[in-house]
């Protein structure tokens, strides 16, 4: 028996349902009489992956410990090859599933809150829609495997940081994923993982928002930054570097990057030890634009609520109908420069407001006053790909002059509105549930963040709304896995199903993650989030 420390997936018990009433309580534990208002599926954080993108910078990964830290989205997992079965894998669960399994509504929709792409490339973002949309998708351009998991020339260094999922031919030894943490031997799981998939595509309408790692934090106009370049040329080439230029440590290599002209960056690449690849079109970066017309849901294309902006300068903001009593808000909270930073700028702040007056008869303005209007109203579901602990203090201004809102400045327009009950979002890929109290208001509304799709537990969730039919609501959210234990095939040909399955398992054992940080306390989970009805 081994006494490495790599585990299996196993069946264990159901969670519970917790009962959260920080922001009010009932008087009966009766829920006969509960109305469904809406059910809807959350999913975020997919990152599909062209894992073997030049533009990833993969010769990078021996140069730090790969086993420090939770793994963070620039570094190499074992499961990149599998993003694609990860959410396909999500989206038949909930085509099977089909209904809110405490209601019994049938799923109004699937949303999707952000990093549907890793490094925001034409094929990811295809791939991606694909899936959500039925037939073939793949985020591998290549025909074959073309990258660093298997035994191609590599650096000793390099080689000893990353899982090959083959087995070993005769001398080579086998990889510090396996020799030290118990990483098995897949025979054929490369050329499984890259074939395409034949996605079975959402059976209810689905919405997506952007994300960080959906933005390229590339101006439309002006200079481009001598890294963005570089990697920009890797990218498009067709060369996989291996490792630093001869004689080059790191800080000398990016002085050269950061000094290069065009003529000189494409001699250092050519210094690089590095592997022939093919190259592929479809690893230029997309637009936003791009990104709003690979939508089909997008209301903008759609007709379906009110977009944005009607022209080709759209931005990924917009409101949809989740049911006839709920409509959802999904903002852009990627920061226009590409870091990983939460932000509102003030036009779509503006733009926000608007929304929320439309349908909200009474609301609080800026300066703490009771209004009302003449307009329906209807519950309000914010849709993000940050939680608001990601906004920072201060105002900022991340590009140029346009400034993002504080962190307190978001909280305060969303309180002026006690028709928004809910907050959904990711980004953290850890699954939480808080409660946010409205100044001088006895209630508030629930932010829940889901972890994300890459990352282990890999899950997403159902909501559901329902009417307690005594003057408060419940927030019902049920945490989804996409797969079960007995899916994971290690020898023997490969599914789709199974790939998805084995992506769960070795999520799970990847060295340095704490799976209680990432799966968060009871309070975290399902959960029925008790709050007043505000009309």
């Amino acid at each position: 028996m081994s006494h490495l420390p790599y585990r299996k997936l196993a069946n264990g018990p159901a969670q519970e349902i917790l009962v959260r009433d920080e922001l009010c309580s009932r008087d009966s534990t009766d829920n006969s009489r509960r109305i469904g208002l809406a059910a809807f599926g959350h999913l975020t954080d997919a990152h599909v992956l062209d894992a073997t993108n030049p533009g990833r910078l993969s010769f990078l990964w021996q140069y730090f410990d790969f086993a420090e830290g939770f793994p963070v989205s620039g570094r190499f997992r074992p499961q990149d090859l599998l993003t694609v079965h990860v959410l396909d894998a999500t989206v038949r669960k909930f085509n099977a599933i089909g209904r809110g399994p405490l209601n019994q509504r049938p799923l109004d929709c699937l949303v999707s809150t952000g990093d549907l792409t890793n490094t925001h490339t034409l094929g990811e973002l295809s791939a991606a829609i694909g899936v959500f949309s039925g037939g073939s998708a793949t985020s591998h351009p290549a025909g074959d495997y073309e990258g660093v998991q298997n035994y191609g020339p590599a650096p000793l260094e390099l080689s000893e940081s990353i899982w090959h999922p083959e087995p070993e031919a005769f001398s080579v030894l086998p990889d510090s994923w396996k020799s030290l943490h118990g990483y098995p031997t897949v025979p054929g799981f490369l050329a499984a993982a890259i074939q395409p998939v034949m996605a079975e595509g959402a059976s209810c309408p689905w919405y997506t928002g952007f994300g960080n790692h959906d933005e390229s934090g590339r101006a439309t106009s002006g200079p481009i930054s001598p890294k963005t370049e570089f990697i920009l040329d890797l990218r498009r080439g067709d060369r996989l570097p291996l490792g630093l230029p001869p004689g080059m440590n790191e800080s000398d290599f990016w002085n050269a990057i950061r000094s290069a002209d065009a003529t000189a960056r494409r001699k250092l690449i050519a210094s690089m030890p590095s592997r022939a690849v093919g190259a592929s079109p479809l690893r230029r970066a997309f637009s936003k634009a791009e990104f709003i017309d690979a939508l089909p849901e997008n209301p903008r294309l759609a007709g379906n609520g009110s977009g944005a902006d009607q022209s080709s300068t759209a931005e990924p903001y917009f409101t949809f109908d989740i049911s006839p009593d709920v409509v959802g808000i999904m903002l852009n909270t990627a920061s226009p420069d590409g870091s990983s930073a939460a932000s509102i700028d003030v036009a779509q702040a503006a733009w926000l407001e608007k929304q929320l007056r439309g349908v909200s008869r009474t609301a609080l303005d800026s300066k703490g006053r009771q209004t009302a209007s003449d307009v329906k109203d209807r519950l309000v579901v914010l849709f993000s790909h940050h939680p608001l602990v990601s906004f920072a203090k201060q105002e900022r201004q991340p590009d140029g002059d346009v400034q993002s809102l504080s962190r307190e400045s978001v909280h305060r327009i969303i309180s002026r509105f006690p028709n928004v009950i809910l907050w959904m979002n990711g980004h953290r890929h850890k699954h939480r549930v808080t409660a946010h109290r409205r100044p001088q208001r006895k209630s508030g509304f629930w932010e829940i963040t889901t972890s994300s799709l890459i990352d282990y537990p890999q899950q997403s969730r159902v909501v559901e709304i329902m009417d307690n039919a005594d003057g408060t609501l419940s927030i019902a959210t049920t945490l989804l896995d996409h797969s079960e234990p007995e899916s994971v095939v290690y020898s023997g040909p490969q599914t789709p199903a199974s790939l998805a399955a084995l992506s769960l398992e070795l999520a799970m054992n990847h060295p340095g993650l704490d799976r209680r940080v990432a799966m968060g306390g009871i309070e975290d989970g399902n959960v029925d989030l008790l709050l007043d009805k505000p009309f």
